[in-house]
C-alpha cells in the first residue's frame, strides 16, 4: 500500500513577555520600586494529521472472472475520517465513493476482455492518501464458440441415425476464462454433462434403441468460468425400424431370357433411400431410388439358374432383404 502525506506544520509556541522597571526617588529613605510583568501567553497551532488512511480492495477477489456490470468494494479507515475512495482499472478511474460501504459499479463491457489490475485509493480530510494492493481479474464478455461434430450431415444419411450414436461438439472460449461446463439437452431436457477441460472436443454416447422413431432436438449448452452461455442445437431423426421389401418380378421358378425387368415394392417408416437388386449375391448398379423400383437385367450369355433378391435401404442405414426368386436362363 502506498502512502502520500502533506507537510506538517509542527508545534508553534509564542511566548510574549513584557517587563518594566521604574525608579522614582522622592525625599529621604529608600526609593519605592514597582515591578510590573505581563502575563505569559502560549498559543499552540493544531498538529497536522500525518497518518494516511488504510485501504484494501475487498471485491472482486483476486483471480475472479468478470462479465457485464460488477460491483467493486473497498474497506477504508482513517483516524480523522475518509473523505473518498477512488477505484481504478490500471490508471483509468472507474468511479468514486464518498460514504461507507465504499463501492462503485463497473461496466466491464466498455473495456477489452482480458486481464485487468484493480486498485482502490483512499483520501482523508487532510488529503492524505493511500492506495491498495492491486487485484488482478480477468474480464470475459465473450460467449464460448461451439462447432458441431459427429454425426455430420451427408447427402445419403442426412440427419438420420440409428443404434448407438456418438455425438461430439468442439467448444472453445477463445483463451479467456475457459469452459466451465457443457451440458447435453434432448428436447430441452437435461441428459448429461461434462466439466470443462484443456481440450476442445466433448463426446457423448446416445443409445437411440430405447427411443421412439422420430426427430429429436439435441442441444449442447456451454458455460464459461465468467458465466457466459452459448448453445448449439441440431436435429437428428431416429430410425431403428427396418424398411419393407418385396420382390414382385420375376416370379420364383420363372424361365427368363433376353432383357428381364426386375421390380420390387419397398417402403420405410422414415426415409427410404433406394432399392438394390442382388443377383447371385452381387448388388447390381445403378440402384433404384424412386418407386416403382425397377431395373433391367440383360441375361445374354448367362445360361443357368440365378437367385434374385431386392434389398431396401433407408437413410439411417437399416436394410431388409426381400423374398428370393430363383430363375432359369436357358
Amino acid at each position: 500500500m502506498s502512502i502520500v502525506s502533506r507537510r506538517g506544520r509542527g508545534l508553534a509556541a509564542v511566548l510574549v513577555g513584557v517587563s518594566a522597571l521604574a525608579s522614582v526617588g522622592c525625599g529621604e529613605g529608600p526609593d519605592p520600586r514597582e515591578d510590573t510583568q505581563a502575563p505569559v501567553q502560549q498559543v499552540s497551532a493544531p498538529l497536522d494529521n500525518l497518518s494516511a488512511p488504510t485501504v484494501a480492495l475487498t471485491a472482486p477477489a483476486p483471480g475472479s472472472f468478470l462479465r457485464g456490470t460488477v460491483t467493486l468494494t473497498a474497506d477504508a479507515s482513517d483516524d480523522v475520517g475518509v473523505s473518498r475512495v477512488d477505484f481504478f482499472d490500471g490508471a483509468t478511474l472507474i468511479g468514486s465513493a464518498t460514504q461507507a460501504p465504499f463501492s462503485v459499479s463497473w461496466n466491464t463491457t466498455t473495456v477489452v476482455s482480458g486481464t485487468h489490475p484493480l486498485t482502490a485509493q483512499a483520501f482523508d480530510v487532510e488529503d492524505n492518501s493511500a492506495t491498495s494492493s492491486a487485484v488482478s481479474v480477468l474480464v470475459d464478455n465473450f460467449v464460448p464458440i461451439i462447432l458441431t461434430g459427429s454425426p455430420q450431415y451427408n447427402p445419403q444419411s442426412q440427419n438420420y441415425v440409428r443404434g448407438i450414436v456418438g455425438l461430439s461438439w468442439a467448444v472453445t472460449d477463445q483463451s479467456l476464462s475457459g469452459v466451465a461446463l457443457v451440458e447435453l439437452l434432448r428436447n430441452g431436457s437435461f441428459v448429461a454433462s461434462q466439466p470443462g477441460h484443456s481440450g476442445v472436443t466433448y463426446n457423448f454416447t446416445w443409445d437411440t434403441r430405447v427411443m421412439g422413431n422420430t426427430s429429436y432436438s439435441l442441444t449442447l449448452r456451454a458455460t464459461d468460468n465468467a458465466g457466459n452461455v452459448q448453445t448449439n442445437t441440431r436435429t437428428l431423426v431416429v430410425d431403428n425400424a427396418l424398411p419393407s421389401s418385396v420382390l414382385t418380378a420375376p416370379a420364383h421358378g420363372a424361365v427368363v431370357s433376353g432383357l428381364v425387368t426386375l421390380s420390387a415394392n419397398a417402403s420405410d417408416s422414415q426415409a427410404l433411400i433406394y432399392v438394390a437388386f442382388e443377383i447371385d449375391g452381387v448388388l447390381q448398379s445403378p440402384f433404384s431410388a424412386t418407386a416403382p423400383f425397377t431395373r433391367t437385367w440383360d441375361t445374354t450369355g448367362k445360361s443357368g439358374t440365378h437367385v434374385i433378391v431386392a434389398v431396401a435401404y433407408d437413410r439411417a442405414g437399416n436394410s431388409r432383404r426381400s423374398n428370393a426368386a430363383t430363375v432359369t436362363v436357358p
